[in-house]
């Protein structure tokens, strides 16, 4: 009877390891279920982060400053818009103030020797102007030829005066253009522009200008 009894006892303790075997097994199997379903949530948050990263850059560079690589010259708190802008459908006239200078040049004459340090007035033709807000134009004569650049927003070129004779009374300089002013200068509509390099050119600060109907 003793003997029957110790073999009913290792009986029950290997059905209770067995048991406890299958338990354990059990517990693992689900964990590892818990982990699968984790993974798909941890892509799904990856890619809400990725998708939420580029639509914050693409903000971003929406607010890029419109006014970067500009050629004039303003404080921080100064305005680009013009306190005088032509008539409606004005192309030729005068513009600014009244012409203080006497004697007309032509530009390619000025440019030609050393720059002058006093007022000048030019004449030229209208190779290009800012589509934006009329606030430059390039003006050519013979070889030589110079940005307009209307002083202190006193007033706007029309932008239609491309091909027209123009007389100009400003003064001169001589300025290095950055890869960034090209690239802004040609979304203002410049297509006198050749390649995206930095480059030198003449500036003429303008006080008056004059349009002239073509001939």
């Amino acid at each position: 009877m003793r003997s029957m009894s110790i073999l009913l006892t290792a009986a029950l303790g290997l059905t209770t390891l067995a048991a406890c075997d299958k338990g354990e097994a059990k517990d693992a199997s689900a964990n590892a279920g818990e982990k699968a379903e984790e993974k798909p949530d941890a892509k799904a948050d990856a890619k809400a982060d990725a998708k939420k990263e580029g639509e914050e850059q693409v903000a971003a560079n929406a607010e890029e400053d419109p006014e970067a690589g500009c050629i004039h010259e303003k404080k921080e708190d100064e305005s680009c818009e013009h306190e005088e802008a032509p008539a409606a459908g004005a192309s030729t006239g005068h513009f600014g103030a009244e012409f203080a200078v006497a004697d007309t040049q032509g530009l390619s004459a000025v440019l030609a020797g050393t720059l002058p340090t006093e007022a000048v007035k030019v004449s030229g033709t209208v190779e290009a102007v800012c589509q934006k807000k009329g606030c430059w134009m390039v003006m050519k004569d013979g070889d030589m030829q110079a940005r307009v650049l209307v002083k202190d927003h006193a007033f706007a070129i029309p932008m239609d005066g491309k091909g027209k004779t123009a007389v100009v009374e400003g003064t001169l300089e001589e300025k290095q253009l950055d890869e960034a002013n090209v690239a802004h200068l040609k979304k203002d509509g410049d297509d006198t522009l050749e390649g995206d390099g930095p480059r030198k050119e003449f500036f003429l600060h303008a006080t008056a200008v004059e349009l002239q109907p073509n001939a």
